[in-house]
């Protein structure tokens, strides 16, 4: 991470033109030291500070000197320069000294607002990404992406071989023009492995684009784009170091990408992705003269900003030639209109004031945070800044102006949030990188820019909000400590009194803290009692031993957005697919060990989509105003018997259901039992209805299907927010996409299958992909990271959320007892009750607490009650309610038990001496 430019450009334009280079060469160097010492993050932050310093130090000596050079930074005094806005050294000395005099309050505050700009500093990091990406090569913010948008549909057409070659012959003002397509292909080395890697097919230009040379070997050429030339490929440093060993000598060597051979080429430096998370790339051959206008293969088209040409004008040249098409070619390119954007927006479909909108939506979001937090840590240092008003109107009483003090406890705050920011960007930082590990896991491959390290972009934004907090937190409660005049604080504060009071605002603080707390419990509970019931859910079968793996057929990939969704290549099931399937099936049958093998659309346990149906005749009342819900697959003849799924009713699937293209279903009992209402399935019909039931009235869209068996209840989706697990099982067929799942039957150990699996497969075809291979038991393992995920954020939140409320009510409380010592004591020497005049005294927290409680119940019950959520709510919930109600009613309560104790023990003479 090298010197904050901002601070540089600050320095540049404050100092002397004969000192710049000395002013920011220091800047370097101390920087440099400190990477050394501290490393990247703690020392960006630290040389900020320091830029900062040394700009209002050289300003300040400019104009009070007018015009002689400012002086060098070593001479130029952070002290003077703090001094001049009304804050010295001593100040923050100071502020140290009071975490650690105060504990408790240092670990409540600084774990709040360390949470709040962790999180808010990830999201920004993650958005900007998305929104702004900053590609990591030479001049990459001038790498762009040219593309059509389809103004019926709002998306990008890919079809656009015709265009590349048309802007590439009369852009002026973006160059370097290339196209590329993605692919996933088996690499197959002389070993004989065979592993599934994702590629891309592109020109020698668009390959040049990033400017990385090779680490070995030679990048494409346009030769090679020539058809009938040798096929050519590029591997990555993983690919070279995974499957090659680093051999020096790969270059020149054949493998095979698919059931093509290939000559490797070179290999790039590690590290390097492009023009997404590839690892491989061959050369595109494509002929324009092959494909109608409007109806190419689809590509993804590229280049560089011409020297001193801006985004603007490229995308005016690109309008004009648009509609030149569009005039001369309506039929094909009458809706489209093209468009160039930054490079890496096409992960995110959003133009024009989209990608301000989307980081405005987050800096609101971390602006209420912020503010959330730092109220309820204000109202801890309010607290705090009470029990030093002697000590303060004792400042004001000796001279010390109303500005100083407040820029004293402004100090003390922000010492607080630096030490909350540095915690907090770490815990960004690792978080980022926790996140990014779950989501590769789970499949999402975001493109090569986003990365695991914070931005200097992200820092500052933090720092920005970090300055916000110390100023709501510090400053807030100083203006309250010293807005009463200094006279009438000296006869309080002789008598014992104080002229403090935690008003309205604090009220809202500690209400809106509890009801907000009160919310986050139950989803902590909920997410955790999910988790641990995805974990121990029952298949139905002994799942545990089966192996499972998703097959399908290398091809293109149109855009990334595919990439490792439910139908994922896009492509139907052919008839030369189904004759491998049925090969492979032949070829298990003879391996020791296999006993079952069956296919299926979704695997058990599994996502399945769950789809609206009509139901022809009497069924059950529908809840959702949408229509009647089940997940859905599609199936094998043989799916219900290698899985040992007997048919409770009805028949199974045959074979003349396939040859006769009859429309029939299986349904699992719970459809039996939850739609139907128990009645015979046999013989009934449904249809999907993917629009929805809005209007009950409204023609069933069909076709029908017909119902012709129930089998046993077995897993589909291991989802325990499902009220009801009802499903519906469809012929596979060929009008199904793959990739299809495996489910094959080997016994307890089914990892040890996998090797002889995949060398099954690629002795088969090499072009058969075989992906996601594990064993079956653990088919719901996305679902369960995704909760288990969710349950550690969650909780995190609502831990803080906890303490902070809890502090408050306690910091609210100790502030009452130690404010009113004299009045407890005066009342109950003159004969009240001791325990009337504590209710009395504490009767506005218990109404505070009371009032969260039930607000946060208010925004539970109202969450349950929407449509969408689908609660269908039994008699003895509103007893667990109210009983969850009570036991927060009483944890919050807890926080009084201290203070409360202390007002009791109050004793009237000692009160009196002690205040007198």
């Amino acid at each position: 991470m090298s010197t904050p430019r901002w601070a540089r450009a600050l320095l540049r334009f404050l100092a002397p033109r004969h000192h710049e280079d000395d002013v920011v060469g220091d800047l370097e160097e101390a920087h440099g030291n400190r990477v050394e010492r501290r490393g990247r993050v703690l020392a960006w932050l630290l040389t900020s500070l320091e830029g900062l310093d040394m700009g209002f130090t050289i300003l300040r000596d400019r104009i009070r000197r007018k015009g002689p050079p400012a002086r060098s930074p070593s001479e130029a005094s952070s002290e003077d320069v703090l001094t001049g806005v009304g804050i010295s050294w001593l100040d923050f000395k100071l502020g140290f000294r009071m975490l650690v005099k105060y504990p408790g309050l240092t670990i409540v505050g600084s774990l709040a607002i360390a949470f709040a700009i962790s999180l808010g500093a990830g999201m920004f990091e993650f958005i900007t990404d998305f929104t702004y990406p900053k590609l990591p090569f030479d001049g990459g913010d001038r790498i762009v992406e040219l593309r059509n948008r389809d103004l019926a549909t709002g998306r990008p057409d890919p079809r656009a071989l015709h265009d590349f070659v048309a802007w590439r012959d009369e852009l002026r003002t973006v160059e370097e023009i290339g196209a590329y397509r993605t692919f996933q292909r088996n690499l197959i080395t002389e070993r004989g492995t065979a592993r599934p890697l994702l590629g891309a097919e592109l020109t020698a230009t668009a390959l040049s684009i990033p400017r990385v040379p090779p680490l070995l070997g030679r990048l494409l050429s346009e030769a090679d784009e020539v058809p009938g030339a040798p096929s050519v490929v590029l591997i990555s440093h993983d690919v070279w170091q995974g499957q090659f060993g680093r051999d020096p000598d790969v270059v020149g060597q054949t493998v095979r990408l698919a059931s093509e051979h290939a000559t490797i080429i070179g290999v790039m430096p590690k590290g390097f992705a492009w023009p997404w998370s590839h690892s491989l790339w061959a050369p595109l051959r494509l002929n324009v003269l092959d494909y109608e206008r409007g109806e190419s293969a689809a590509v993804q088209i590229t280049g560089r900003l011409a020297p001193g040409a801006i985004l603007e004008e490229a995308q005016a040249e690109l309008t004009a030639i648009g509609l030149r098409t569009a005039a001369d070619h309506p039929e094909s390119h009458g809706e489209l209109r093209p468009e160039v954007v930054p490079y890496g927006k096409l992960s995110l479909p959003i133009t024009g004031i989209g990608p301000a909108a989307f980081l405005s939506l987050n800096v609101l979001f971390f602006l209420a945070l912020i503010l959330l937090v730092c109220g309820n840590v204000a109202l801890l240092l309010f607290a705090r800044t009470a029990a030093r008003e002697g000590e303060i109107v004792v400042r004001s009483a000796l001279g010390a102006s109303r500005g100083r003090i407040v820029a004293q406890l402004f100090a003390e705050a922000l010492v607080l949030g630096g030490v909350a920011a540095v915690v907090g960007l770490a815990g960004a930082e690792l978080g980022l990188s926790w996140v990014m590990s779950i989501m590769r896991r789970l499949g999402e491959d975001f493109g090569f820019w986003f990365s695991e390290r914070l931005s200097e972009t992200t820092i500052a934004y933090a720092l920005m909000f970090t300055l916000l907090a110390a100023v709501v937190s510090g400053v807030g409660p100083a203006l309250k400590v010293t807005g009463r005049g200094v006279q009438a604080q000296l006869q309080r504060a002789g008598t014992g009194g104080s002229g403090l009071e935690f008003g309205r605002f604090w009220t809202v603080v500690i209400v809106t803290q509890i009801a907000i707390t009160v919310c986050f419990v139950p989803i902590i509970v909920v997410i955790g009692f999910d988790t641990a019931e995805i974990r121990s859910s029952s298949y139905g079968f002994p799942a545990q031993e089966y192996l499972f793996a998703e097959f399908a057929v290398d091809g293109e990939i149109s855009s990334m957005a595919e990439l490792g969704g439910p139908e994922a290549s896009g492509n139907r099931v052919s008839a030369e697919f189904q004759a491998s399937y049925n090969e492979l099936k032949l070829r298990f049958a003879e391996e020791p060990g296999v006993s079952a093998v069956t296919a299926a659309g979704q695997i058990p346990g599994a996502y399945h989509p769950r789809r609206f149906i009509e139901v022809d005749g009497p069924s059950a009342p529908v809840w959702s105003p949408r229509g009647h819900r089940a997940q859905t697959t599609s199936v094998d003849l043989d799916f219900f018997d290698a899985l040992g799924a007997s048919i409770v009713s009805g028949r199974n699937f045959d074979a003349a259901d396939l040859e006769s293209g009859q429309r029939v279903a299986v349904v699992n009992e719970d459809f039996a039992r939850f739609i139907l209402e128990d009645r015979n399935p046999i013989g009934r019909r449904f249809a999907f209805n993917e629009q929805g039931r809005e209007n009950p009235d409204a023609p069933n869209p069909g076709p029908w299907f017909e119902i012709v068996g129930v089998v046993r209840q077995i897993a589909m989706t291991i989802n325990p927010d499902l009220n009801d697990a009802s499903g519906i099982y469809l012929l596979l067929g060929t009008d199904e996409v793959y990739p299809i799942r495996l489910a094959i039957r080997v016994g307890r150990d089914p990892e040890s299958f996998a090797p002889r699996l995949r060398e099954l497969v690629g002795d088969l075809d090499p072009n058969l992909l075989l992906t996601d291979v594990r064993p079956l038991d653990e088919s719901a393992w996305a679902l369960e990271l995704t909760y288990r995920s969710w349950f550690w954020v969650i909780l995190g939140a609502g831990g803080i959320g906890l303490l902070l409320a809890t502090a408050g009510i306690y910091s609210t409380m100790s502030f009452t007892v130690s404010r009113r010592t004299r009045e407890i004591g005066i009342r109950v020497a003159l004969g009240a009750e001791r325990e009337r005049v504590v209710w009395a005294i504490f009767s506005r927290a218990f109404k505070q607490i009371t009032l969260g409680v039930v607000a946060g119940g208010v925004l539970i019950a109202g969450f349950l009650m929407m449509p969408e959520i689908d609660y269908r709510p039994k008699p003895f919930h509103a007893v667990i309610f109210a009983g969850y109600l009570t036991v927060m009613l009483c944890v919050c309560g807890l926080a009084c038990i201290v203070p409360t104790q202390r007002a009791l023990g109050v004793e009237p003479t000692e009160a009196l001496r002690a205040e007198g």
